[in-house]
């Protein structure tokens, strides 16, 4: 895998969404304070998302599909685990400060020390998973776009532009549908710079099953692992 599709894997691929149904309104601060309310209450998620890579240089998109386990590990400790299926299939896992990502016909694993990037991957990737309104408030400019229906879900769409400088220069926006009933990502639609985007759509959400054990995140213990730089 080249170093730019792991930098978008790490920071994009997963990502967020959701919404209030067309029509519903809510002021920013009621979603905020919404979501304050429901972030300390996540513990975990499980979803089916498909994700869209745009290119605009050359026009095309190419779109993977597959599943997402998200579990909390401590109060600022998130781990997830995406697992693609079809022609390409691959499983890519966020745990602390490794990013490790399986290729099943190699039966390889490929892990990478992402320490340095720890914050800017649990912020990004996560986005909308337990993500409390204060976090959004104090690193991005919101706008509140108002009630919106996505994959049959009421949510509400908040742009967010990125405050950091350095983060801006990688991703110059973030479209972000929250969902009315579960405060999770329904779907999220990250801009890059040169037009290029991800768009991730999430279905089948599920916050908080009861039966999450860690060992959800695993990956195949008999697979040959490289460390790359």
């Amino acid at each position: 895998m080249k170093i730019l599709d792991t930098k978008l894997n790490l920071f994009i691929c997963i990502a967020v969404v959701s919404g209030a149904a067309t029509g519903w309104a809510q002021s920013t601060a009621e979603i905020f304070s919404r979501l304050d309310r429901a972030a300390p209450s996540f513990m975990g998620a499980t979803a089916t998302l498909r994700v869209t890579t745009h290119t605009a240089v050359i026009n095309e998109d190419e779109t993977q599909t597959g599943t997402v386990t998200v579990k909390r590990f401590g109060p600022n400790e998130l781990h997830f685990l995406i697992k693609f299926t079809g022609e390409n299939a691959q499983t890519i896992a966020l745990k602390g400060e490794k990013l490790e990502i399986y290729y099943p016909k190699l039966n390889t694993i490929r892990e990478y020390d992402i320490g340095k990037y720890k914050d800017v991957a649990q912020k990004l990737s996560l986005l909308g998973f337990g993500t409390p309104g204060r976090e959004l408030a104090a690193n991005y400019e919101v706008s509140n776009l108002g009630g919106d229906r996505v994959e049959s879900q009421d949510s509400v769409h908040l742009q967010l532009t990125p405050k950091a400088a350095d983060v801006l220069k990688q991703l110059t926006r973030v479209d972000l549908w929250i969902s009315v009933k579960n405060n999770s990502p329904v779907q999220q639609k990250f801009q890059l710079p040169g037009g290029d985007y991800r768009l991730v759509t999430y279905s089948d959400v599920s916050v908080n099953p009861p039966h999450l054990p860690a060992s959800a995140l695993d990956l195949p213990k008999n697979a040959k692992r490289e460390r790359m730089n």
